[in-house]
């Protein structure tokens, strides 16, 4: 079983990537202004946000298997849907959709895993690895087919996921009364939540725009995928052999500060060379954090599915804010040097109120 969890996270994520990799370059090319790229990313993750918030808290009342199931379905469904695109409108359109579904099934998938008592960096790291695989097979995919074939072979792989939940078990949580909004799951954990939220709208400002960036410094579409790959990479490593060992606020708290620092190095970065580094720094920012938050989610909440569907929900309404932000900005100032100074103010927000908030509790 534990197998079938880590294959699970691994074809999720392989399969989210693909669909992600080349989608600000394909509305690029439909004609969309700096803002209007930043709104196809922005809506796919507000509804992502609606969604795991959702899904997760039901996951907590009815269980965990029914959601990976149909999230599985229904993703490779509305996955494909999105290669059928017409105009900029109907890619907006379908991306919203595809946000609907990815966020059915992340929450319980984690709490399955926490419930047969699997640790939560290994289970990290394989979806990571799922990052990675789907950033090379996007880069691949470029050289030999339109930008859009990645939408197809994104729902192929969803595909592939459903035969792997086959004999999945229903681990027997049930937590039967959960407020629509779990105001207090999110008041104990706050200080989790809101330096991730300022954390990853900064990440997101400049993942809305990865590609064309990459391309401003030289690399081709191959690089515009395989840059991300190597950030999933090392995740892999540092997620699989280190993250488990250390203690979760420590690890939240360093995630944080080299988040900062590798936006920042973005913006004196001039060529895919200096890149490079700096994906290895990103890699162990997100290890740290995500991890470190996930553990400490799991370790410190009875209603675990509520509260890592909330750790989702705020990637989701990072990723929303975060691409209007960076939008507006490059609406102005069309820079990317400005972007990631943005970013790498906004981050170190997130640095000072989790520094705050240890503080005061004393952990």
């Amino acid at each position: 079983m534990k197998a079938k969890l880590y294959l699970m996270q691994i074809i999720s994520y392989t399969a989210i990537m693909l669909s992600i990799s080349y989608t600000p370059r394909i509305a690029a090319q439909l004609g969309a202004t700096f803002f209007q790229v930043a709104l196809v990313f922005s809506l796919y993750n507000l509804t992502y946000f609606l969604s795991s918030m959702t899904f997760g808290r039901l996951a907590d009342i009815h269980g965990r298997r029914r959601f990976i199931l149909v999230g599985f379905v229904i993703a490779s469904i509305l996955f494909l849907l999105q290669y059928f695109y017409r105009d900029y409108y109907t890619l907006l359109l379908f991306r919203i959709m595809a946000g609907f579904a990815a966020g059915i099934f992340p929450a319980a998938i984690v709490s399955m895993a926490h419930d047969l008592r699997l640790k939560m960096g290994k289970l990290s790291a394989f979806g990571a690895l799922g990052w990675a695989i789907g950033s090379y097979l996007a880069g691949l995919i470029s050289l030999f087919f339109p930008l859009k074939a990645t939408y197809i072979f994104s729902s192929l792989i969803f595909i592939l996921g459903l035969l792997v939940t086959r004999g999945l078990p229903d681990t027997g949580v049930r937590i039967e009364k959960i407020p629509l909004f779990p105001a207090d799951v999110f008041r104990r954990n706050w200080s989790i939540y809101v330096p991730y939220i300022l954390r990853h709208s900064s990440a997101t400002m400049i993942w809305a725009y990865w590609p064309i960036f990459i391309k401003s410094i030289g690399g081709n579409s191959f690089w515009q995928a395989a840059t991300m790959g190597i950030n999933s990479t090392v995740q892999f490593f540092l997620m699989y052999f280190y993250t488990d060992v250390r203690k979760s606020t420590h690890l939240i708290f360093l995630g944080l500060i080299l988040s900062s620092l590798t936006f920042l190095s973005y913006g004196f970065a001039a060529s895919i060379w200096m890149i490079l580094p700096i994906q290895v720094m990103l890699a162990a920012s997100w290890s740290f954090l995500y991890v470190g938050s996930l553990r400490y989610l799991t370790d410190n909440n009875r209603e675990k599915a509520t509260a890592t569907g909330l750790l989702n929900s705020s990637i989701g309404i990072s990723a929303f804010l975060g691409p209007l932000i960076g939008g507006a900005l490059m609406h102005f100032l069309p820079t990317f040097r400005a972007l990631m100074l943005l970013s790498f103010f906004l981050s170190s927000l997130g640095v000072i109120l989790f520094s705050f908030a240890s503080k005061k509790s004393g952990s």
